[in-house]
This record gives structure tokens, sequence and C-alpha cells, in this order.
């Protein structure tokens, strides 16, 4: 396996890194998250850098990038935060889905926007009683003629509540099927008549912000059927391997973002007359947090080249996320004591690191989850 980046990459990497530096350095991301502002301009950036549309053909104004550049890219961008990584991933990944099952009219309508920064895609699947058994969902779209008619609730919406957006919806069109066989995806506009999008208050990842959705006889034209009628679970699982393996960067970069952070500041606070990270406490565990976010990466890269070659790579996706979120946790708890009372103040960035790793072992599929997979891929069953 060739562990090296071309210069294409390198060149994207150190792009993304003055980004970061420039426009969204950590500080400001805090700043953002505690206002609760969402920057418009930090997309439409996005757009114009041509990120947004990088993993798209050029057949429709893409650059037909690949899997690993976009590690590449988003691991840069995990440095300012989690959040901000997932307004990047969070909006392109619903993209692909709707590229790869798509129409060519849905292509035309909803992808240009989306590719410039104008428009984004929200994710619609767990529900408040369904979470990773996704496939118990309840929210129902019946048939009425030209139209789909929806009711039900959608929780854990990530950025349902932006402007421009389009909620990537999964829905039961069939409930007298099995469950797995039974669902629909549907795109629906949130100024529709019958929706009403409420904010649930969340320790951190308040720029994008995340949003209950209550659907009530909301029509939906059947020409924002994404993919085959009842055939959406196919469709779900098809984007799962992507969402795990760039998340997984994602939390690669905000782990390396929160160990620099905490190494800084133990070579520059002092006790008992030296800087503190020459005390082999400390500097053991700074040595062994940089060990296991190596690793992470490793395995979030791992996944990415297996995936651009057409290879499966459920499992191997399953082990990056479990590890990604899990060392991205370690980090900032790690930061923190580092850090110690300065750490403990809101107003440092670690106390910002530490609200928002907390949710990386849950959201994208939680830790037993993953766990859950990897055990199945070596022959044993977890109940």
């Amino acid at each position: 396996m060739d562990f090296g980046l071309t210069d294409e990459q390198r060149l994207l990497q150190q792009t993304a890194r003055e980004f970061v530096s420039k426009v969204c350095p950590p500080e400001q991301a805090k700043e953002w998250d505690e206002a609760g502002v969402y920057p418009v301009e930090l997309f439409t950036q996005m757009g114009d850098m041509g990120w947004l549309s990088l993993p798209f053909p050029e057949s429709i104004g893409g650059a037909d990038g690949s899997i690993v550049d976009l590690c590449v890219l988003i691991e840069q961008l995990g440095r300012a935060s989690l959040d901000i990584a997932m307004c990047f991933a969070g909006t392109f990944i619903p993209g692909l889905t709707l590229f790869k099952w798509g129409t060519p009219e849905q292509h035309e309508r909803y992808l240009p926007g989306m590719m410039e920064g104008r428009n984004r895609f929200a994710m619609a699947m767990s529900e408040p009683d369904v979470g990773s058994d996704v496939a118990a969902l309840r929210t129902s779209a019946v048939d009425d003629g030209d139209h789909f008619i929806v009711n039900g609730q959608k929780a854990w919406c990530t950025g349902a509540g932006l402007p421009g957006v389009i909620m990537a919806t999964y829905v039961r069109t069939d409930p007298t099927a099995p469950k797995h066989k039974g669902m629909s995806l549907l795109l629906i506009d949130p100024a529709s008549p019958g929706v009403e999008i409420r904010r649930t208050p969340t320790l951190a990842r308040h720029i994008l912000g995340t949003n209950e959705v209550f659907l009530t006889d909301v029509r939906v034209p059947k020409e924002n059927l994404v993919g085959p009628l009842n055939g959406a679970w196919k469709v779900m699982l098809s984007g799962l391997d992507v969402e795990k393996i760039l998340m997984s960067a994602a939390y690669t970069g905000t782990a390396q973002s929160t160990i620099d952070e905490a190494l800084a500041y133990s070579l520059e606070r002092e006790a008992f007359g030296r800087p503190i990270g020459t005390f082999q406490s400390l500097a053991h565990g700074l040595a062994d947090l940089q060990t296991e976010i190596d690793a992470a990466r490793l395995l979030s890269f791992r996944a990415a080249s297996m995936l651009s070659a057409g290879e499966p790579c459920t499992r191997e996706g399953a082990m990056a996320k479990l590890k990604c979120s899990e060392t991205y946790v370690a980090a900032a708890r790690l930061g923190m004591q580092v850090l110690a009372g300065h750490g403990f103040s809101t107003e440092s960035v670690m106390s910002f690191r530490w609200r928002e790793s907390i949710v990386a072992t849950i959201s994208g599929g939680t830790s037993q989850i993953q766990r859950n997979a990897i055990a199945r891929s070596m022959g044993l069953r977890s109940y």
C-alpha cells in the first residue's frame, strides 16, 4: 500500500490548512458555535474553491476527485472543528446519493447550486424512537396521484433549519412490506406547507444546528422520489461507507488539532521550574495519544483507498469510524487534563473541543453499532 500523497493532494492539503488558518481557525469556530451563527460565506467560499464539486464527475461540473482526496481535505477542515468539517461533508454526501440514484432532471435541478455553495442538503433519517435501527422508521408517505402525502417526525437533522436546504428524507411507502423493503427516499423542501422545524438544544454543533422536523400532511411531488419506490434501503446503504470514512478523517483532524494545542501549552506552562510537558506523566500521555491519532489516520486512509479501488470496505469503514471517533474523545479528555484549570474555563478552545467531542462516538453510527459490524465480519453475532 502506498502511504504517500500525490503532489496534487499535498497542494490540496496545504490549501485547506491555510483556509482554516485564515477563514475558520478554532477560535472563530468556537465563536460561531457559541453564538449559534451560520456563516453563509463559509459555504460560498468552499464552493468557490471547487471543494463542494470535488467528488463529482467533470461531465456535470465536478473534478473527478477520489475519496482519498476528500479525506485529505476534510482532515484539515476538522482542525477547525467537527462542525466546520460537517459544513463540507454534510451537504455533498446526500448529493452523492442523489447523483448515484437520481434522475438527470434531479441532477440538473439540485446539484449545480449545491456545488456552488448556494444550496445545501440535510439528511432526515432518524426519528424520536428510531436511531441505530433506522429501518424501523415510521414516517409515512401515502400515494396521492401525482404526490405523496407525508406524515411523521424526524429527529437529529443536522442543518435542516438553514436557508437553501433540501431535506433528503427517508419515509415508509409500504407499511405492509418487511421493514427493509418498504422504504423510499424523498426530497422535501422545508418551506412546504405542513413542515415545522424546531431547533434542538445541544452541547455543541451549533453552527449547522440540530433539529426536529414535524411533517403534517406535506404534499411532495412524485418527481422528488430518489431511486426506486420501496427500495431506499439499498439507497441508504450505498452512502454509509462514504459517510463513515469521511467523518473518520474529520475526527482525525480534530484530534490532531486538539493534541497540538495541548502540546503547545505543555511546552509553555511551567511548574516546579520547568515546562509541564517535560514531566514523564504528561509526556507519555501525549506520546500515547499521538500514536493513537496516527493509527486512526492510517485506518481512515486504508478504508478510503479500498473504497476508491472499488473494494468492499464495510468492515474497514466501521473500524475507522470506531477508532477515529474514540480517539477524538480521548484527545479532548487528555487536553482538558493538560490545560487543567485553563481548559475548564469556557473561554478556552479546549473546552469547546471537549463539548464537541462527546457526540463523535454517537452520531453517524454509535461505537456499539460499529463494534457489531466488525463482530459480524468476524463471523460473530452480537445481541
